[in-house]
Parts: structure tokens; sequence; C-alpha cells
């Protein structure tokens, strides 16, 4: 049978009305309830529903709803699209069994999507979501595999979790510090479901700020909802024109990832701000603990951590194997360089809203914007420059990119690393510190070319030379 349901890194989409419809939504919901009824503390069990302002995303999620009550399941059903990471503390605080969410994140508008969340509150292992993924697909191959509960049916009630989300940020930010500082702050939740959390807080706190984007728009202003460079051109064009704002912050469409722009409009990649957050974390909480990062994100933590003293944990791709960590207290803060990032103490989940709070308060305290911040960095661990390429293949390029994978020696002849691992994709160690990690995209014919050097044209020449070997034999 093959598998139509596929359950990546963050969850299972597809494009609305092709590979995402109802019969994909019901088979995939029917399968979580078996899921979360074999596992689950609460009698009856309980989970959140929410979604993103994507289309439809209100009917999927009433329809979820509806599919868990069939089971006996009870349904928090959210009044309003819904961050992730506030489901997620919803979950957590409040015992709940688990959640599920109607998104497809950063992903373009004609996506959507399902996250589920386990009663940890993080994302989905890959135990959790292989077993989801296999009850899917056979629900979809035989719909008569569903028994309804013979018990009452489950319940559904509407809850709005925005408040006591932000409620518990006043124990994990120092407000009172950014309210001294009198900085003013540019908000971009770009259209998705971060709306009005950050112009909230501003609000309650007596923060100066300006926002954009904060409507709900199903095609997001007709691009994708990821806070990158190019997709953050407005709030930088604003930055840049009003010198009087101090930090840019962003969300993208579910609210789990983090853009971050700095004064006069200069974009700081994800990596760097990982960078910056690692050492004012560990300078400003007295927390025991290491750091957590992906295998793909930058070794400027590994060097701030070894000044502190601290372990790093290096993982896999995916944000739930660093979730784990902090659920563990083995580390005290983590994120991976597509922007995702949280703090002990909080959810174990990646998190957009606190991580542009974070870096609020980091330039609020020090009164040194993102970019002196990174270069306090540079004179006390030295210099790393991260970048990343993601390339479309087929035919002989696809072919190529195999052959790397599989068997590796093209790329050793090339580089002479002092090591290779292959915990995930490719990564090769070099000289000073340098890296390049090569991976294969699990749901499309891509592959991600990640290098770090000591200087921007190693980076570059590095990522240059892979092109090479997937363009030429």
């Amino acid at each position: 049978m093959e598998k139509i349901i596929k359950f990546g890194t963050s969850g299972f989409r597809g494009i609305i009305a092709d590979s995402f419809n109802f019969k994909t939504l019901d088979s995939t919901i029917h399968a979580i309830a078996d899921y979360v009824k074999a596992y689950a503390k609460n009698s009856p069990p309980m989970l959140m529903v929410g979604y993103d302002p994507r289309f439809m995303g209100e009917v999927f999620a009433k329809r979820a709803a509806e599919v868990l009550n069939t089971h006996g399941i009870d349904v928090l059903l959210t009044d309003r699209d819904t961050p992730t990471p506030v489901i997620s503390f919803y979950v957590i605080k409040h015992g709940l069994d688990g959640a599920v969410n109607i998104t497809a994140s950063h992903n373009p508008p004609t996506y959507t999507g399902i996250k589920f969340t386990p009663s940890w509150g993080g994302p989905a292992m890959p135990e959790e979501t292989k077993e989801i993924e296999s009850l899917a697909n056979q629900y979809l191959d035989e719909a008569s595999l569903f028994k309804q509960a013979e018990e009452k049916q489950g319940k559904t009630e509407i809850t709005d979790p925005m408040p006591e989300y932000i409620d518990d940020l006043n124990d994990r930010i120092d407000f009172k510090a950014i309210a001294k500082a009198n900085l003013k702050v540019a908000i971009d939740p770009l259209y998705g479901a971060g709306r009005g959390y950050l112009k909230s807080i501003c609000e309650i706190h007596g923060i100066k700020h300006v926002c954009l984007h904060e409507s709900r728009d199903p095609y997001f202003g007709g691009a994708a909802p990821d806070p990158n460079e190019i997709n953050l051109s407005e709030l930088r064009e604003l930055m840049a024109k009003d010198e009087t704002i101090s930090i840019g912050m962003a969300t993208d469409g579910d609210a789990d990832r983090f853009g971050i722009v700095d004064r006069k409009g200069r974009f700081i990649i994800p990596d760097y701000v990982l960078a910056v957050l690692s050492e004012y974390v560990l300078t400003t909480r007295d927390f025991d603990g290491g750091l957590g990062r992906s295998i793909a994100t930058t070794h400027l933590m590994d060097r701030i951590a070894r000044q502190h003293k601290r372990e790093v944990y290096e993982t896999p791709v995916g944000f739930k194997y660093i979730g784990k960590l902090l659920t563990e207290g083995k580390i005290v803060f983590g994120g991976e360089e597509s922007g995702g990032l949280s703090i002990i103490g909080h959810v174990p989940e990646k998190d957009g809203i606190i991580a542009g709070l974070l870096v609020l308060e980091a330039v609020a305290r020090t009164n040194k914007s993102v970019g002196f911040l990174l270069e306090d960095i540079y004179k006390m661990v030295g210099t790393l420059y991260a970048d990343r390429r993601d390339v479309n293949l087929d035919g002989q390029s696809l072919a190529r990119a195999n052959e790397l994978m599989n068997s590796p020696s093209k790329l050793i002849d090339r580089f002479k690393p002092l090591s290779l691992d292959k915990t995930d994709g490719v990564k090769l160690m070099l000289e000073g510190g340098s890296w390049i990690l090569l991976r294969l995209s699990g749901t499309e014919q891509v592959m991600r070319i990640y290098a770090e050097g000591r200087q921007h044209a190693e980076t570059e020449q590095y990522i240059s030379m892979v092109l090479g070997m997937l363009e030429h034999a």
C-alpha cells in the first residue's frame, strides 16, 4: 500500500483540496484518536484543536473536533487561529492528552497540514509519528476500520488560550528592563497566527511599537509566511526609514519560527540570533545545563558553551529532539538554524514569540544592537559565518546527489575532512572549526547545503564546490 499520508519533521502537510482533503484529514484524525486513547492519562481523553489563518482552517479544525468526539474524546477548540507554541503551553499547563493544530507553518498558502502535539508538549517524536502515519494510511485504505465508541460521545468546548500564555511570559521575560529602556519595536506576524500576540504584550507592558500585517489574510499577502530576509522586505524598509526603531520581530504562519531585523533594517540570520541568545541566556539566567542545537546549526554555540564550561548537545534536524533535551533538563537553551528556539521552563516547542522577546530583552538590558552583540561574541570566541543553499534536483543532479550521500568518497577526496558524521545527512568537519553538511529533503527533490567557515568567502567557496559537484560528474 502506497503511503499517501506522510509525516515530516513537523507533521503531515499537503496542497488544499489535493493531497490535503477531508478524506486524508479524517484518516489522520482517526489515527491520532486511536493513538491518544491508547496512551491517555485523562478519562475521557482531552485534546486541544487549533488552526492557523489559512483557507478552510476553522472548517478543518471543526471537522477534526467532530471526528475526535466520535471516539469519545473531549476537545478544547480554539476560538481563533492560534500559534503552535501557545497550544503546546496549554497542553502542559492543563495536563491535556495532546493537541492537533491545522497548519502548514511557514509553507506557501496553497498548503495546509496537521501537527500533532503529544501530552509532553513538544513536537511528536519519530516513533509516535510512525505509528500515527501507519494507522492513518490504513484508515485511508479501509474506512471500515473505525469502530465508533460505545461510551457517551465526546464534547467540544470553545476556549481562548491567549491570556494564560501571555500572563505566563511574565515569569520568562524581564519586562521591567524592557520598559525601562524605552525602546521602540516593529512587529510583523506576516498575517499568521501570531497576529495580536506581540502587539498585546507591548500594549500591556507599555512598549512603544508599530505593526505590519496584523489582519487575517489566508494568502499571506501572496507569499509563504516564512520570516526570511526576502519576505521581511516591508519590515526592513520600515526600519530603514525610521531609525528610532531598535528591533523588528517577526513570526511565521503558526508563530513557531522567528525572524529578527536589527536597526536600520539589517536582517539577522537565525544562526546569529541563536549565538547572541546563547551568550545572553548563559550570562543572565541562573540555570544549570548546556546548550542544544541541531546538526545544521552554527558552531558558535559550541564556542560560547566552552567559555561558560557548559556542554553542547548536537541533535538531528527537528525541534522535537531539542524539546526532549529541554524537558529532561539537560539544556537551558536550544535552537535550530531554520528559526526555532526555546528556553528551559517554557514550552519544549519552538516559539517565535518568546524568541523575539528574548532578543528585545537582550537589546534593552545591554543597550546594544543585535549586530554589536554579535561582534562582542566574535571578539570573545572568533568568527564563524554560516550560510545555506537549497538546490532543486532533477535528472543527473538528483543522481549525483544520491551518489554523494550514499558514497561520500568524492566529498572526502575534495574536502579532506578531519572527520565525517552521517547522523543526519553527511557532515564534514574541516580545519579551524569550519564544516559542511549535505541533507536531502524527505518530502521534496531538494538538497540542502549548509556551510560555516571562518570568513564569508570561505563559506561561499565550500557551497560553490558542492554545487559544482552536483553539476558535473
